[in-house]
């Protein structure tokens, strides 16, 4: 990516996250309850900035959101769950509580019943080309751009970032490190994946700001993509 002017077609993106001093936002047994009262607060005033927010299936499947906002007055955020193979279901959160739209982006090959099903509870559904149910980030983020999706706050998981990074789509990250350890083999970190073999493959990111949390425990960075 030679400059922010090849990006115009696609939304900015922000990935929010609260993780470990390790770099985990998830321990082994998938405890993930990390951010102070203030770190919640920052992550809500993102919502409110940046007007969307996209999850992954396993997110939504785990945790259950309703992604709602609170903490301050606005509108609820647009809510994105990027599901290639349509595992969600009607009963979760996302799908029940009619706080805002919820757009689901999934395979052309997905089960055709459950996307209408879906339609018809009131979702939006964007079915892309997608190989086996993996869907081409790239191909997401312009169809959102494409309906009026200008900006993207990410909240995970792994996997998710992992591919919108590995295609150089994260136009910003917004990292909260606390401080605690998970350690291990099987926690979850900030971005996971395939990976990359070496810095030179990955997109390059400056510090734009850094603040000491007031609950002593937390330091909020702010890192920007490095366009040359």
């Amino acid at each position: 990516m030679n400059s922010k002017q090849t990006r115009r077609d696609l939304p900015y993106i922000v990935v929010f996250t609260t993780a470990t001093m390790d770099g985990k936002i998830a321990s082994k047994t998938r405890f993930s309850e990390l951010s102070c009262p203030i770190d919640l607060k920052r992550l809500h005033k993102a919502r409110l900035e940046l007007g969307a927010v996209m999850i992954g299936a396993n997110t939504a499947l785990i945790d259950d959101p309703s992604l709602r906002l609170k903490y301050f007055q606005g509108p609820n955020p647009v809510r994105i769950v990027v599901d290639g193979k349509l595992r969600i279901h009607k009963d979760l959160r996302l799908i029940r509580e009619k706080i805002s739209k919820t757009i689901i982006v999934t395979g052309e090959s997905a089960d055709r019943a459950k996307i209408k099903e879906f339609r018809d509870l009131g979702v939006d559904v964007l079915t892309l080309r997608d190989t086996n149910g993996i869907l081409d980030m790239t191909d997401v983020a312009r169809a959102l751009k494409d309906i009026g999706i200008d900006k993207i706050l990410v909240e995970g998981g792994g996997e998710l970032i992992w591919s919108l990074v590995s295609k150089d789509l994260v136009d910003e990250f917004r990292i909260t490190y606390t401080g605690y350890i998970f350690g291990g083999r099987d926690s979850v970190s900030i971005v996971g994946g395939e990976g990359f073999r070496d810095k030179y493959e990955s997109p390059s990111y400056t510090i734009k700001s850094f603040e000491l949390c007031e609950c002593g425990r937390e330091i909020h960075v702010v890192y920007l993509r490095e366009y040359k």
